[in-house]
């Protein structure tokens, strides 16, 4: 028999997703203290430093895709979506599970870009070019074999960002688990810890950053009135 619960126990990746969450607000706050407190002649140093000059890199990246006020807009929004993955999808080398292992949590980052995609097009084209485009297109008379493709592919985007992020985070375990195995067996335990701990970096990072890629160039399609 199903047994429906409305309130239930946290599952391991919704934990760590919370410490992660709490970690970088956390020093998001002491570095944003730091930062307020610096004056135009102090130099930068430590956590400081490596702050601002991520956060130029970044900036530098998006300022192509999101040029002016668009970068205010978007921006902030892009960068705490990296880091929190270059974080959440590294957390197992802490013995934490990786948040992005629940395919609801993946899902819910894809349906938070969802909703800055929709907020983009509705902010920078409109209601009705919006709808014009959705249920009448280039060649109106396409409407009814063109309306149904448009429909699926705008509820498409969410489900398959999420759907990637998971499916890419997994099978990069499973591929560093068996690599560990082999190398553990034949190398050592020293050896294999090393490498594993190798490929949990290579892995998550790269994924942090493919997801924020098409994130960027989603939105930046979105926004773009041209």
């Amino acid at each position: 028999m199903l047994d429906f619960k409305l309130v239930g126990a946290l599952s391991p990746q919704v934990i760590s997703s919370l410490i992660v969450i709490v970690f970088l607000s956390v020093v998001s706050i002491v570095v944003g203290l730091k930062i307020d407190k610096l004056k135009p002649t102090d130099v930068p140093k430590g956590i400081v430093f490596i702050v601002i000059m991520l956060t130029e890199m970044i900036r530098d990246m998006l300022k192509d895709n999101f040029p002016g006020k668009k970068l205010q807009v978007f921006g902030p929004y892009l960068f705490s979506v990296l880091i929190y993955l270059a974080f959440a999808n590294t957390i197992a080398l802490f013995g934490l599970v990786a948040p992005l292992s629940n395919v609801g949590v993946a899902m819910s980052f894809s349906i938070i870009t969802f909703v800055m995609l929709k907020f983009a097009e509705m902010k920078y084209k409109g209601l009705k070019r919006k709808l014009h485009s959705v249920f009448l297109g280039e060649v109106w008379w396409l409407f009814p074999i063109m309306t149904p493709i448009n429909l699926i592919g705008e509820v498409s985007t969410p489900i398959t960002m999420g759907i990637r992020l998971f499916g890419n985070l997994i099978s990069g375990a499973v591929i560093s688990t068996m690599i560990y195995t082999v190398l553990h067996w034949s190398l050592g335990i020293f050896a294999g810890v090393f490498i594993h701990a190798v490929f949990d970096v290579f892995f998550g990072l790269i994924q942090a950053f493919v997801f924020f890629m098409l994130s960027s160039v989603n939105i930046s399609m979105a926004a773009d009135v041209s």
